[in-house]
């Protein structure tokens, strides 16, 4: 005869299974993928100014509304004294301004690259010291980082700068609160063109273009290719075309706040 398993054998079976699972999670650690580590809601806290009665606020923002026809393009990881400047040649070709977000330890390394940047209209802004992952950093650590970078950058070009791109667009509370206490705002991006498949992206770049639009390119460590900048060539070629204007980051939020008013 057939041994048959009753439907109290089964339940029982089930939460003898499931009592051994929590028991190999438990085994595991707080480590485990099983059951990862939670971190404190005051893990990343930034320090308090009570004495302070400056303000503190930034803004951080991927695109914005104009009622012209303006984007912004921007270039991360520079100076770079092989790739910067063809991105500035391409730039004058096309009467087009942009938006350098460079790293501290670089500027320091070719303020040459740097300076040639400024003079010809175009806006230089932070992007970390050596492109470290911001939320890595302690609050000391990350205010060593982004005041470096501010002090490299007004040495060279005389002017402070006003924005900051985090490393990977990853910023967390004590990153912005560093923002706000250097008077930044927080720069990211709607549309990317990246150095793979960049004559295929750029299609869509300027297929989905509208005005307020940012798009990031690179300009600087291993990221860029001769081939970017052909592609870098078509978006200003076709967007002007189109009836669009190259303008800094900076001018992008001045028209934007236009409209607002």
């Amino acid at each position: 005869m057939a041994h048959v398993i009753s439907r109290r054998q089964l339940l029982g079976a089930s939460a003898l299974s499931a009592v051994s699972a929590l028991a190999v999670m438990g085994a595991a650690g707080p480590s485990s993928p099983l059951r990862p580590a939670r971190k404190s809601p005051t893990d990343r806290v930034p320090p308090r100014r009570e004495t302070s009665t400056a303000p503190a606020r930034t803004e951080v923002f991927w695109r914005v509304s104009t009622a012209d026809k303006l984007v912004a393009l921007t270039f991360d990881d520079g100076p770079d004294p092989r790739w910067t400047p063809l991105v500035l040649d391409a730039l004058a070709d096309h009467g087009a301004q942009a938006t350098f977000f460079q790293m501290g330890d670089a500027v320091r390394a070719h303020p040459a690259v740097t300076e040639a940047v400024h003079p010809a209209g175009h806006e230089v802004a932070s992007h970390s010291a050596r492109h470290t992952d911001l939320t890595d950093l302690s609050y000391d650590e990350l205010w060593d980082n982004l005041t470096l970078t501010h002090e490299a950058i007004t040495d060279v070009t005389g002017t402070p700068p006003t924005l900051l791109r985090p490393p990977y667009g990853r910023i967390d509370s004590l990153g912005l609160f560093a923002a706000a206490e250097l008077g930044y705002q927080v720069a990211l991006w709607s549309h990317h063109l990246p150095t793979w498949d960049a004559e295929a992206k750029v299609d869509l770049d300027v297929a989905t273009a509208s005005p307020g639009t940012i798009i990031l390119c690179h300009d600087g460590r291993g990221t860029p290719e001769e081939a970017l900048y052909v592609a870098v060539r078509r978006l200003l070629s076709e967007l002007t075309a189109d009836g669009y204007a190259f303008v800094t980051v900076s001018d992008l939020l001045a028209a934007s706040q236009s409209v607002a008013v």
